[in-house]
């Protein structure tokens, strides 16, 4: 896997919109996978605790690596608590991590001699034979992020170097999923396309019946900004991760190309539109300009299913619990928050070594 390297500046962490900048460095470094964020200095109390914030906003979102000069156990053992996939550290650095198990240590090798599976390299200005050598013997690739945005045509080889196909044609199926992990449809990819999509990392394909690049929403205006791409065990297949713009990616104006899905994001859907409907005998929309009557819902939905679980009824229970979905997602989409936020908090949540408050979420 290619792991980009963001050097971390203290400076970085001080104020709300330093911090949402270096977030959204984070997001654009981790399209393939992971993102390795480096501190040289030691970090103070301070600066680690507003770490511990940018570190919460993006986990379930990136896998984030963090490398810090000098942290201790305790610390680091908040940060992979709060969101952290992995501490890096050298081999000779392990014993200082006593609380954390192995499989949340990324030991970080010098040179490729010696290192091993499940091991990190960095390797500077690498070709991409190095970077296809380094993946089929299991070892990530760290690499600097600026190099990466400058040296898409090597990023592309590695890929093309890695995938295979079985087509006459030497298409790659390339799976398109949303946010939530929806399928939206199916393309194919070619080293062409690949380029495009990851330099402007746009939703790009190879269209066959038109023989040529295929941006979505070129025309139609229903663009893909592309956020992840990975490949299969088999590396036969991709999955591009999009934000996908309305109407959606199928051609009949559905969100997805499997039609119109009773789904939870089609009720977020349906929930945002009655909110923004001018009608006004909308329960949904009356309720979301209502601060006090939401409360008063919120609350009483949560009653009830707290008494229909003292109960031995599964119908009762699914009843209620969809009120307080229901009334919770109103209240979600009332102050910005999206669904992929929520299950971003809840993936952090089950990633957790320990189960303790941490001073760094508080």
């Amino acid at each position: 896997m290619i792991v980009p390297k963001l050097i971390l500046k203290a400076s970085a962490l001080e104020t709300t919109d330093s911090r949402a900048q270096l977030l959204s460095e984070i997001r654009h470094a981790s399209l393939f996978g992971s993102a390795c964020l480096v501190s040289e200095d030691t970090l103070t109390e301070e600066r680690l605790s507003q770490l511990g914030r940018v570190v919460k906003q993006s986990s379930g979102f990136v896998n984030l690596q963090l490398q810090l000069a000098n942290v201790d156990d305790a610390a680091a053992l908040e940060l992979l608590n709060i969101g952290a996939a992995k501490i890096v550290t050298t081999a000779s650095g392990r014993a200082a991590f006593e609380s954390i198990p192995d499989d949340r240590i990324l030991i970080l090798r010098t040179s490729i001699d010696g290192a091993g599976q499940g091991d990190q390299v960095f390797v500077q200005s690498p070709t991409a034979e190095q970077l296809v050598d380094l993946e089929k013997q299991r070892i990530d690739a760290c690499v600097d992020s600026t190099w990466l945005d400058q040296n898409s045509e090597t990023v592309v080889d590695y890929y093309c170097g890695i995938l295979q196909s079985d087509r006459p044609d030497g298409l790659w199926p390339t799976i398109i999923c949303d946010s939530l992990g929806i399928a939206l449809g199916l393309a194919y990819s070619n080293r062409e396309s690949l380029l495009h999509a990851i330099a402007q990392r746009q939703g790009a394909y190879w269209s066959r019946s038109r023989g040529g690049l295929w941006v979505k929403g070129l025309t139609s205006g229903a663009t893909q900004l592309l956020h992840a791409i990975r490949f299969d065990c088999d590396a036969d297949c991709l999955r591009f991760t999009v934000t996908q713009d309305p109407p959606g990616f199928c051609h009949r104006n559905t969100h997805t190309c499997f039609g119109e899905e009773r789904s939870i994001a089609t009720v977020v859907q349906r929930l945002k539109e009655r909110i923004d409907s001018p009608d006004a005998k909308s329960f949904t929309r009356k309720l979301a300009g209502d601060a006090q009557m939401l409360q008063k819902k919120l609350l009483e939905e949560a009653g009830e299913l707290a008494e229909a679980n003292e109960g031995d009824d599964r119908y009762e229970v699914a009843w209620e619990a969809a009120d307080v979905m229901y009334f919770s997602l109103v209240a979600m989409l009332n102050n910005g928050v999206g669904l992929e936020e929520v299950y971003a908090e809840l993936a952090r949540r089950m990633n957790r070594i320990v189960r303790r408050k941490n001073k760094l979420e508080s």
